[in-house]
């Protein structure tokens, strides 16, 4: 039994989002970890969402929700930036 830490950058939520949806960045900062290191931007933007302590479905579909506006906001505002 071990302390489990996990660091998080903005390209990985990114990357893990296309590949898997919601699902996936859900279990990234809430599975087997006790705690994340996250990069300044959208990792951390995302970590404040689940660091909420509710867990009913509406508070689920909440989350769902508020995660997908911000990885769909990084990546409208990060269009111009890309060389």
């Amino acid at each position: 039994m071990g302390f489990h830490k996990r660091h998080i950058d903005n390209d990985q939520i990114i990357s893990l989002y296309k590949a898997g949806g919601f699902n996936v960045i859900n279990d990234l900062y809430t599975k087997g970890v006790d705690c994340i290191i996250a990069e300044t931007g959208l990792a951390t933007e995302v970590g404040f969402v689940f660091s909420n302590d509710k867990s009913n479905i509406i508070s689920v579909l909440n989350k769902e929700k508020q995660v997908i506006k911000l990885i769909e906001y990084h990546l409208v505002s990060h269009i111009g930036k890309i060389v």
